[in-house]
């Protein structure tokens, strides 16, 4: 058979190489940042990296740009953009790269590009917490000098400068100055506060220069690996350690989660940094008080904001009265919470994005730690930090990480039964919404499946039995480890068999109850327990049925557990009231799509029992209800997030009923 030739551009083929060599390591890049470029060899265009995608996601189809390399850097040679004001200069940047792309249409090109066009052809842009905690230093020029002497060629420090078009003119200036002195083009730019440009005519020589970089000040700082290359999104807890979640004294997750949520926080994840380099910092009082003076980089201030919360009290009263303090005069949320004595806590919408400034706030402490070996720490100035906050290509990349206002958004839930059915359907709904759910089953295989197609730390896979205390326990304390806390329970497991009374076999009686039933019960109470002491309310959706209403024929054990699940319901709802905790149930008509209940066996009985062929079993069960409308998922799922959101603050201890009006409550 012919080899099938690479319809790649070879240099698009290059940059995706690059690219994921280095963007894989969150030790050399965070939150998306750094950037990458190849120029073709014909010199007439350059791919690039396109704003807002993180290097290690770059493929043939996404996350790069190819630009008209002249008028790229055009750009530079515009003079009347100098004269402009920074916020119309910059637009207009933008405006201009965006028109010197070639394809893809609708790329957004990196607001660099015009900087890597000034460089050889293989460039590799990249924030390693070594180097940039050296580069953060007051005598970074010289300390950089000495070490990369002999290590790489000579090196061109460029002086902080506002990012965008004012740092791509003052490296072209400083790279004519450089030409001039030694001939040649710099392999090596060391940008003060900022990051490390390394180019080179080549991949294989662009990456090991990169290396050496980058390997020198990992060198210099001491400290060894500061992220894991694989960042926990779950923090799985076995069932014997599910007590020590409940009793850990030292972390205050749940209760600093608690805070943020009265206080009207968006912020649904919060955890504790339990990395050596926080414990070292917590333990460092010169560098934990220094935290407070300012940010050192544009992406901390992006990610982590200018200055962490510092909440210094330990009464309830104390950390809202500086939560709310925080808010009125920094204007943002809180996302880096620094607890004296105690540690370093991060919050964000989700655990994708509390990963994102984890990594960013480490290569700050790193600086803070450091920074004294090159004459202590150099702190954006504050003109130098609101051009950051006020920037659009930054507001712009943070902007593709918040996402927009979901119904759920920065809430988390525990949906059981979610490895399939309408399980499934309604994690993954909620997951749409904007909430971060453990997805709880005893099928391992199914949750990893449904996982493995969703958008990474949304829909996390938690191994949980409903009928054993000691595996329901278990998967609460993961989630709590994982997230803080816990907004929301859905009781979604269930089986339905189906027998004529004279042929019902007890074992069958008793499973349907132990996980319809008691597996209702364990979970409840699981999640009150958590949200008690959270201490900011919360809601829970038992997922009955309309046979918990209307009994059918030949079900006597569904009919009896999905009746007693509504009654569970409206007691817990009484009982959890007063602390704000909201309990509700949604009862569906038959649901086909994805079921596990409505399998060819249960169709089967259900043909028979109606004296119909099995292929009209769905349609007849459709035509029953008024609508005479299928339900599907999705449905279910959008009752669900209706009872659990703010827009039903005012409901509890009720049934909605998604049957398409085949059972009217009265």
């Amino acid at each position: 058979m012919a080899r099938r030739e690479s319809t790649v551009h070879p240099a698009l083929q290059e940059l995706i190489e690059i690219s994921r060599a280095v963007g894989d390591d969150p030790d050399l890049v965070q939150g998306g940042g750094g950037n990458t470029s190849v120029k073709a060899t014909d010199g007439e265009t350059m791919f690039v990296k396109a704003s807002g995608t993180a290097l290690g996601d770059m493929d043939e189809t996404r996350g790069w740009a190819r630009l008209d390399l002249a008028a790229a850097r055009h750009v530079l040679d515009d003079a009347a953009l100098r004269k402009m004001t920074s916020a119309r200069r910059e637009s207009e940047v933008l405006r201009l790269l965006e028109a010197s792309v070639v394809e893809p249409a609708g790329a957004r090109p990196s607001v660099e590009s015009s900087l890597h066009a000034l460089l050889d052809r293989v460039v590799i842009h990249t924030h390693p917490i070594g180097l940039d905690a050296l580069l953060c230093s007051r005598r970074s020029a010289a300390a950089a000098a000495k070490l990369l002497d002999g290590k790489v060629p000579r090196p061109l420090h460029v002086p902080y400068v506002d990012p965008g078009f004012t740092l791509a003119a003052r490296v072209q200036v400083e790279i004519a100055k450089y030409v001039a002195e030694h001939g040649k083009r710099p392999s090596v730019v060391l940008l003060e506060n900022h990051g490390v440009f390394v180019a080179a005519p080549d991949v294989k020589r662009c990456l090991g220069l990169s290396r050496k970089v980058t390997g020198a000040g990992e060198r210099w700082a001491g400290l060894g690996r500061v992220n894991p290359k694989v960042f926990p999104l779950v923090r799985e807890v076995a069932p014997e350690g599910a007590s020590r979640v409940v009793d850990d004294q030292r972390d205050l997750s749940t209760e600093l989660r608690g805070t943020l949520l009265r206080c009207g926080v968006p912020h649904g994840v919060v955890r504790r940094d339990d990395s050596e380099v926080a414990r070292r910092f917590v333990r460092s009082r010169t560098a934990f008080d220094e935290a407070t003076k300012g940010a050192f980089t544009p992406d901390q201030i992006v990610y982590c904001g200018t200055v962490p919360l510092v909440l210094r009290g330990k009464s309830p009263a104390a950390r809202e009265k500086g939560v709310t303090a925080y808010r009125e005069r920094r204007r943002v949320e809180p996302r880096v919470i620094l607890v004296p004595g105690d540690g370093v806590y991060y919050a964000a919408e989700d655990l994708g994005r509390l990963r994102i400034v984890s990594e960013v706030y480490r290569g700050a402490i790193v600086t803070l730690l450091r920074a004294r070996q090159a004459g202590g720490a150099r702190f954006l100035s504050r003109a130098q930090a609101r051009f950051i906050e006020g920037w659009e290509v930054e507001i712009f990349r943070a902007g593709l990480l918040e996402g927009i206002a979901r119904p759920l958004g920065g809430r988390v839930a525990v949906v059981t039964g979610a490895a399939s059915g309408l399980g499934k359907g309604i994690a993954l709904g909620l997951v749409g919404a904007g909430a971060t759910v453990f997805a709880c089953d005893v099928d391992r295989a199914g949750l990893s499946e449904v996982a493995s197609e969703q958008p990474p730390g949304r829909y996390l896979p938690v191994h949980c039995d409903v009928t054993s205390e000691s595996s329901v326990a278990a998967a609460f304390a993961t989630s709590v480890a994982s997230a803080g806390g816990i907004d929301f329970l859905v009781n979604a497991a269930g089986i339905a068999p189906a027998f004529n009374l004279v042929d019902f076999p007890v074992g069958a009686w008793q499973k349907t109850l132990d996980i319809n039933l008691t597996g209702y019960f364990l979970c409840a109470r699981e999640a009150a327990r958590w949200m008690l002491r959270q201490g900011a309310g919360g809601a829970m959706v038992n997922l009955t049925s309309k046979s918990g209403l209307e009994a059918s024929k030949a079900n006597s054990a569904y009919n009896a557990t999905k009746a007693g699940e509504i009654h569970l319901m409206r007691g817990w709802a009484m009982e959890l009231g007063p602390d704000g905790i909201r309990v509700n149930c949604v009862a569906p008509g038959n649901v086909f799509k994805g079921s596990k209940i409505w399998n060819d066996e249960y169709i089967r009985i259900c043909a028979r029992k109606k004296g119909i062929e099995p292929e009209e079993v769905i349609p007849f069960y459709t035509s029953q209800s008024p609508l005479a409308k299928e339900i599907e998922p999705h449905d279910i799922a959008n009752a669900v997030t209706y009872l659990l959101s703010d827009a039903s603050r005012n409901v509890t201890g009720q049934t909605l009923v998604v049957d398409g009006g085949q059972v009217m409550v009265r």
